[in-house]
């Protein structure tokens, strides 16, 4: 019969809650981040070495 260690799961659980709560401070810091930039005005940031929309609509795929 399968058996189940209720320490182990405890520790599991915890470590998952620790990483899940992090990841949520993160990204309302994003968030925030995303907030304030957008309350001074800005709309678009570029991001270098990646083509524009644009670009991206002009380039052509190759033919297989």
């Amino acid at each position: 019969m399968p058996t189940l260690n209720i320490d182990e799961n405890i520790k599991r659980l915890q470590l998952n809650i620790e990483q899940v709560t992090q990841e949520v401070f993160r990204l309302q810091g994003m968030l925030q981040t995303f907030t304030d930039l957008k309350k001074g005005g800005v709309e678009n940031i570029d991001v270098p070495g990646q083509p524009k929309n644009e670009e991206l609509d002009n380039i052509q795929e190759k033919p297989e």
